[in-house]
């Protein structure tokens, strides 16, 4: 690269301009370049983001347990593939239920059991710099299914698991060890039933409140109840707290429970009758429901489905979000809502029927996710349709005020649109910073395998895009920005030359091919746009549209291709810089016209690389990123 761009890092050394974060929402961020199709993930309290996922293997290991940690730019810190994090576990060809959640030192805590023989349940916590905090194989907590973990402020930890009709807990230390002598029973409320546990809360004095599921069966048969237990597991209320009555829950997902102080929130959906309603309930420290029991209802009306309840809290609000997909009876088109209530009364404050975000119609555009909130109001990702697993959809992002309308002028926001794959697995991470981090799987045929993918949602403002078109009469060249969201725009003109603003003029010395960059700005992030511009007696020419010339993939792990059309058989020659000049790669080639893929091997450590494409002698540069 050019002197002047060396010059140019130099004055803005205190502004990153190449995170790894992209406003390419049919791009996105590659978590870890390997397959993935089972996986969850966490934010931390300073922004970073957590993605734990089974990565795929052949019979008869099946999967191995990897976790990835992207920083607040974005940039995986854990290597290209994750680092390992059990290998030892019994696997057949399937996962079942597992969870992982995240302390307040931002150590992660992942909980899973085996598939495969024995049905061995472990535990792991791994702090943010990789260490194994529970030893290199985590700690197998006995067998069963549904591992979960509540840490405790004093840095331990109640684990549950369901080893068989009844599901159990036991509290460990820092280091891994059981504290008590055996685990605890949870006991079913009817003779015959099943348990097993559901959430976890810890109370200011060190108790615990445990959610936990009794169930007459495997499907809708579930009574969510409540229990309180004291440091050492014993009950405190004299008999647990039926949550609702009549309101049929399942038992193996998870369902919302929010804290303030020491009074819960718990949001659910669940069939009465033939038909789905959902609530919000309050739970009281002492055991107690001042909202009555099944709590306060979603909305009063009855001619259509409520389901998958979300909800959220801010300390210090007087309020607590919920959102709900509704459906016709039929089940066959779908909507979404959204509802506000008051936290001491239950009272709606979004009308009895609540407000309408999607209506219900053949569109199917409902939520993907959790309910997060930003400056006390909604954030949330809703697919912009259904898709049986085959088709490619959108996910989009969606921010509301105070009243539920919508904060954006375009209501919504691109998140994750590339259209060759199918997304799954879609999880929203708590906010830091105003931003929020949106995971999800996906399959894209361009790759042939489903990778863990992830994108940057910005409430206060959206990162630039960088943008310019260029003119000129001789040597006197005119350059105009069509740059996105830009607060601040520096060009580099390529002859040694600065410049500010959003149109520029400029008179070259020489006609020439020159280099042109143009860097974009502002509080959200910045982006980086170069182009390399002939300077001739009939104007101005722009390779790259010319020759059709582009990256793929682009951020890529470094192999990639460079796709070009040749109007006639031609030497092509490129070579690879850093950002700061350094040359690390290079190739010259003797080409046919017409199409043309070349492709790249390289072993390029995780960065931004500017690529220098010489055709007939004439020059184009390409920015791009490799991810590790």
């Amino acid at each position: 690269m050019k002197n002047s761009v060396l010059t140019l890092a130099l004055l803005l050394a205190t502004v990153s301009l190449f995170a790894q974060w992209t406003n390419e929402t049919d791009v996105n961020t590659l978590v870890a370049a390997t397959e993935a199709e089972d996986m969850q993930s966490a934010g931390t309290s300073d922004g970073k983001t957590y993605v734990a996922y089974w990565h795929n293997l052949p019979g008869p290991e099946y999967y191995e347990m990897r976790l990835q940690l992207l920083d607040e730019n974005g940039y995986p810190l854990f290597g290209p593939e994750g680092m390992l994090v059990n290998n030892v576990v019994p696997m057949s060809s399937y996962t079942v239920l597992w969870s992982i959640t995240v302390d307040a030192q931002d150590n992660v805590y992942i909980g899973f059991n085996g598939s495969g023989a024995g049905n061995l349940a472990y535990v792991h916590k791994i702090a943010p710099d990789g260490t194994q905090l529970w030893g290199a194989t985590g700690v197998n907590v006995g067998a069963g299914y549904d591992v979960k973990v509540l840490p405790l402020s004093n840095g331990e930890a109640i684990v549950s698991w369901l080893p068989g009709d009844q599901g159990v807990f036991q509290k460990f230390d820092a280091n891994g060890n059981a504290v008590w002598a055996d685990p605890v029973t949870i006991q079913p409320l009817v003779a015959g039933h099943k348990t097993s546990a559901g959430e976890w809360a810890e109370m200011a004095n060190g108790d615990f409140v445990l959610i936990f599921h009794d169930r007459g069966g495997f499907g809708l048969s579930s009574i969510p109840h409540a229990q309180r237990y004291d440091t050492d597991g014993n009950a405190v209320w004299p008999s647990p707290v039926a949550l609702t009555d009549g309101v049929y829950t399942v038992f193996n997902r998870r369902y919302p429970l929010r804290q303030d102080g020491d009074n819960l929130y718990f949001g659910y959906s669940g069939a009465v009758g033939l038909k789905f309603y959902s609530y919000l309930q309050r739970l009281n420290s002492d055991g107690t429901l001042p909202w009555g029991i099944n709590g306060s209802d979603f909305s009063t009306q009855s001619a259509d489905y409520e389901r998958e309840t979300e909800i959220a809290f801010s300390a210090g609000s007087d309020y607590v979000w919920a959102i709900c997909e509704y459906t016709d009876p039929s089940q066959g088109m779908a909507g979404e809502y959204v509802q506000k209530f008051d936290k001491e009364t239950g009272a709606r404050k979004l009308s009895d029927l609540g407000k309408v975000v999607f209506p219900i119609d053949a569109a199917y555009i409902s939520h993907r996710g959790d309910l997060q909130l930003i400056d006390d109001q909604p954030l949330f990702i809703v697919s912009d349709g259904t898709s049986n697993g085959v088709f490619p959809l959108d996910l989009l992002a969606v921010y509301l005020d105070a009243n539920g309308d919508f904060a954006w002028p375009e209501e919504t926001r691109p998140v994750a649109t590339n259209d060759t794959g199918v997304k799954g697995r879609i999880q929203l991470n708590r906010p830091a910073g105003g931003n929020s981090v949106c995971v999800w799987t996906e399959n894209r045929t361009s790759v042939g395998e489903s990778r863990p993918y992830a994108q940057q949602v910005a409430v206060a403002c959206l990162a630039p895009t960088a943008g310019f078109t260029a003119s000129s009469n001789e040597l006197d060249a005119a350059f105009t920005s069509t740059a996105v969201d830009a607060d601040s725009i520096i060009w580099d003109l390529g002859d040694g030359n600065i410049a500010i603003g959003e149109t520029i003029t400029h008179t070259y010395p020489a006609p020439g091919t020159y280099t042109v960059c143009q860097y974009v700005f502002n509080a959200c992030g910045a982006d980086t746009l170069c182009q390399d511009i002939s300077v001739i007696s009939t104007g101005i020419v722009d390779l790259t549209r010319q020759y059709a010339v582009e990256i793929f993939p682009n951020p890529n792990h470094g192999v990639f291709s460079i796709g070009m059309d040749l109007p006639a058989a031609t030497r092509v020659s490129y070579r690879i810089f850093t950002v700061w000049g350094k040359s690390v790669g290079e190739g010259t080639l003797e080409l046919t016209g017409g199409e043309q893929v070349i492709p790249v091997q390289g072993a390029l450590p995780a960065g931004s690389y500017l690529l220098n494409i010489q055709i007939d002698g004439q020059g184009i540069v390409l920015p791009f990123g490799v991810v590790r």
